[in-house]
C-alpha cells in the first residue's frame, strides 16, 4: 500500500498501564479506516523498568496491525512531549494523529476525516469530543461535551484549548513548516504544538462525534481528576497554574505581544490578526503611551503610597529592550485591577490627545 493511504497513529504509554494500552489496540482494531500504522512509544521511570507486558501485547496486535512499532525512552521526570516526538520521527505514513492511552476513537474517527483531507486543501482536521467520567471501578458516570463549538475561531483556541489531543489529523506532506513539540514542556505540549500548527494553517473542522477523552476518578489522569485526595490536588492545581504561566509565556513568544488584549477582542473581530497589529514597534509605543497618561501618573501616586507604608523601594517607569518583556509588562498591566477600573478613563484621554 502507498505511503499517502496509512495514518501512523502516536500512542503514549508507560509499564504498569497496560490493561489501557491493549484496549486502546483493541479499539484501533475497530477502525473502518484500515491503514493504519500503530506507534506505541513508551515511557519509563528507569532503566530498570520491564517491557516485558508490553512487548507481548505488541506481539498479540501484530495479527491486526503489520506496521506496528513499539519504541521506549527513559526519564524520570514527564517526557511526553518527548514521547510524541519519536513517534513522529519514525511514523511512515503521509498521516499522523496522538493517542493517549486511555482515551477512544469511534470506528470512523479517522475515515471521516482522512476522506475530508483528501477532497479538500486543509493541512489537518478536527472533529468533535466527548468528555467521558468513570468512577475508580472505571464505570461510566457522565458524558459531555464541553469542547463543541460551531465554527474554529483561532481568537477562541486562544482562550481555552478545545481540541483535544486525539480530535486531530494532520496531513505531514501538507503541514511542514511547524516543527516538533515543544520538550521544555510538561503539560499543554499538545496544545501550544496544535496553536504554532494553526497560525500557520486554519484547520477544517468536520462536525460529527466520533471520540471520546476520558477522565478517572482515581486519580490516574493527567488532569486533575474529581476524587484525587485533598494533598494529590493541591499539587497537581499547582502544577497547572505554573504550567498555564509558562503557556501564556511561550503564546507571547510565538504570536506577540497582542496576547494580553486577546481577552477583550471580539471573536468576530479576527481582522485584528493582521501584520500590522502583531507589530512589536506598536507594543512599545503602547507602553510608553500609558506611562505618559494622567490615569498612568493617578495610579502611581497610590502605588507610591503603598510602596511607602510596605517600605518598599520605588519603582521606576521602564521601557525594557525586548519585545518578550514589553509584552509581560503590559500584560501586568492589562491584568492589574487597578487598570481595569481605570481603563475607561484612559481611553477618554486618548481619544482628548488627537485634538
Amino acid at each position: 500500500m502507498r505511503k499517502n493511504d496509512f495514518i501512523s497513529v502516536i500512542i503514549r504509554t508507560m509499564p504498569g498501564r497496560e490493561k489501557f494500552l491493549d484496549k486502546c489496540l483493541f479499539i484501533l482494531s475497530g477502525q473502518v479506516y484500515e491503514y493504519i500504522e500503530p506507534i506505541v512509544v513508551v515511557q519509563k521511570l528507569n532503566e530498570k523498568d520491564s517491557l516485558e507486558n508490553i512487548e507481548s501485547i505488541i506481539t498479540f496486535w501484530k495479527k491486526s496491525f503489520n506496521k506496528i512499532k513499539l519504541l521506549s525512552h527513559t526519564s524520570p521526570f514527564d517526557a511526553r512531549s518527548h514521547s510524541l516526538n519519536l513517534g513522529m520521527k519514525a511514523s511512515t505514513g503521509r498521516y499522523y494523529a496522538f493517542l493517549d492511552d486511555d482515551d477512544k476513537v469511534y470506528p470512523i474517527h479517522y475515515s471521516n476525516l482522512i476522506i475530508r483531507l483528501k477532497t479538500s486543501n486543509f493541512a489537518w482536521a478536527y472533529t468533535d469530543i466527548v468528555l467521558a467520567t468513570y468512577d475508580k471501578n472505571n464505570q461510566l458516570r457522565s458524558r459531555k461535551t464541553p469542547f463543541k463549538r460551531d465554527k474554529y475561531s483561532f481568537i477562541s483556541h486562544l482562550r481555552s484549548n478545545y481540541i483535544p489531543i486525539h480530535s486531530f489529523v494532520i496531513d505531514s506532506l501538507r503541514a511542514k513548516d511547524v516543527g516538533w513539540v515543544d520538550e521544555t514542556m510538561e503539560k499543554n505540549e499538545d496544545y501550544e504544538f496544535l496553536l504554532r500548527l494553526a497560525f500557520q494553517h486554519e484547520p477544517l473542522y468536520v462536525e460529527n462525534f466520533s471520540a471520546e477523552y476520558s477522565v478517572r476518578s482515581d486519580g490516574t489522569n493527567t488532569i486533575m481528576s474529581p476524587g484525587c485526595s485533598a494533598a494529590d490536588a493541591y499539587k497537581k492545581r499547582q502544577q497547572w497554574i505554573a504550567a498555564e504561566l509558562e503557556l501564556n509565556l511561550k503564546k507571547i513568544k510565538n504570536f506577540g505581544w497582542w496576547i494580553g488584549e486577546v481577552d477583550s477582542i471580539s471573536i468576530e473581530n479576527t481582522q485584528l490578526l493582521s501584520k500590522k497589529f502583531l507589530n512589536s514597534k506598536q507594543a512599545q509605543k503602547d507602553l510608553i503611551n500609558i506611562h505618559k497618561s494622567i490615569c498612568w501618573k493617578f495610579i502611581r501616586v497610590f502605588k507610591k503610597l503603598n510602596w511607602k507604608l510596605r517600605g518598599r523601594k520605588k519603582k521606576r517607569n521602564v521601557i525594557p529592550d525586548n519585545d518578550i518583556q514589553i509584552a509581560e509588562a503590559l500584560l501586568k498591566i492589562y491584568s492589574s485591577k487597578s487598570w481595569q477600573l481605570i481603563s475607561p478613563f484612559y481611553v477618554i484621554e486618548s481619544y482628548m490627545r488627537r485634538f
